[in-house]
């Protein structure tokens, strides 16, 4: 009885010490009011230098072979970054100023506190000066904790020790030669450390970014559905509407699920769905819209889900609309959806069109907007929740057509150049703008499809 008391005593005094020490961070860390409270608006221009400029970091990177690698950025490049970033992390906020010698960039996050029933703001300010010879962190401040340069890099070093290992923030300290301030940004000199090459970079982030967004443990799943589409794939050798990939896809996603209720004692019934905590009906529509992907999708996206691409293997020609790239776009969208969210899709997909409105381009198309979020709001619906995904699955047990999963494109505007786009929408934000997107989700909301998640909630 004396130990139990005493083990009872120990958890409430670190129970006392967590709660005292997440006050002490909240405090300490964050505010009550952002530090930004507005984002640039996202143009073609924006896009287009936040292209160029990735495009010459991973030129920088990729022909390194353990020279130096050389970072330049201006303020305009880390604004545009910023935006693109406000898109696809919701409720951020950044801003870089330059004023002679002195860099400022400003960060806001918002964080809902359940407890509290309120938002905080974990803002950040970065400031940096310094001439053409070297540039140096003169502060670091995370809300009301303020650091001096040089306390910031030990920080960092100590950190990376501990995530890495002894010695190690020594050694990503070492790989900055110099840094310089230039007329509207900073210079950084790196050099790679011994082994380090662009293939392995890569390698590395796409393995770490389908572990955490979970396809990795859907690696066998995905394989099984792959073969399945293959198949299909190999029985059409003709050009076949998305339509009857979807179909077989979750044809087959319903009858594993409906295997699956079986061995756990389950019924189901063509009037009722059964909603369950297992969550399996879901992992199996996830599976076979990233097989769908791995098949239709080109080598990026083969990276993306598997890690690597079959070039040797011709993708089948599966159009939506009768059209290979509406096709492309709901693929696309659907698998960002599941690997990362519904902003950073909104997102990949306006900045493409915005950079197709540019001189060379296929101009802004509102059509391969509604492709993309057709694709978006599919994949949601297929995966949010086990009552959603078994109605996704329920609706695919009768032959469906394609005017039943993608509405008409009627009327919506296409090959708009960026004088055109601006001079009429002026930007994504804007209420001329907003209008179309809004029609865009009403028509698709005026299909049954896209009511299935609604429906299911209500349940």
């Amino acid at each position: 009885m004396r130990a139990v008391f005493h083990l009872c005593r120990q958890l409430v005094s670190l129970l006392l010490l967590v709660v005292l020490v997440l006050g002490f961070v909240g405090v300490i860390l964050l505010d009550q009011q952002p530090l930004v409270s507005q984002q640039g608006d996202i143009n073609a221009d924006a896009v287009q230098q936040g292209k160029q400029w990735f495009h010459q970091l991973n030129s920088s990177i990729s022909h390194a072979d353990a020279k130096p690698i050389l970072l330049q950025a201006n303020t305009s490049d880390i604004n545009a970054a910023f935006a693109l970033a406000s898109r696809s992390l919701p409720g951020f906020r950044g801003v870089a100023q330059q004023q002679g010698s002195v860099l400022t960039t400003l960060m806001s996050l918002p964080l809902q506190l359940p407890l509290l029933n309120r938002t905080y703001y974990l803002n950040a300010q970065i400031l940096l000066s310094g001439n053409e010879q070297s540039v140096r962190i003169e502060q670091v401040q995370l809300g009301s904790l303020s650091l001096p340069g040089a306390t910031a890099l030990g920080l960092l070093e100590w950190t990376a020790n501990r995530i890495w290992g002894p010695g190690k923030g020594a050694e990503l300290l070492a790989t900055v030669r110099s840094a310089s301030f230039h007329a509207t940004g900073v210079a950084v000199e790196l050099q790679p450390p011994a082994g380090w090459t662009m293939d392995r970079v890569k390698q590395s982030g796409l393995a770490f970014y389908r572990e955490v967004s979970g396809s990795n443990a859907l690696a066998p799943l995905v394989e099984l559905y792959y073969q399945h589409a293959l198949n299909l794939a190999q029985q059409h050798s003709d050009s076949q509407s998305l339509t009857l990939y979807l179909q077989a896809m979750f044809q087959l996603a319903a009858q594993r699920t409906a295997a699956q209720d079986a061995a756990q004692g389950l019924n189901q019934t063509a009037d009722a769905v059964i909603t369950t905590q297992a969550g399996y009906a879901q992992q199996e529509n996830k599976a076979a819209l990233l097989a769908l992907a791995r098949l239709l999708g080109g080598r990026h996206l083969q990276l993306l889900v598997i890690g690597r691409s079959d070039e040797t293997r011709k993708p089948p020609r599966v159009t939506l609309a009768r059209r290979p790239d509406l096709q492309q776009h709901f693929i696309y969208s659907a698998a960002l959806q599941l690997m990362a969210n519904q902003m950073l899709s909104d997102t990949v997909g306006q900045a493409k069109e915005l950079l197709d409105s540019i001189k060379g381009g296929s101009g802004f198309s509102f059509v391969d907007l509604l492709a993309d979020r057709a694709g978006i709001k599919f994949a949601h619906i297929a995966t949010a929740s086990d009552a959603s995904a078994r109605a996704m699955q329920q609706f695919w047990r009768q032959p469906r057509t394609e005017k039943e999963i993608f509405p008409s494109k009627q009327h919506l505007p296409e090959g708009i150049s960026q004088r055109d786009f601006e001079a009429t929408y002026t930007g994504i934000e804007s209420q001329a703008f907003r209008q179309i997107v809004a029609d865009i989700d009403a028509r698709l909301m005026a299909l049954p499809l896209y009511q299935l998640g609604h429906t299911a909630a209500a349940r």
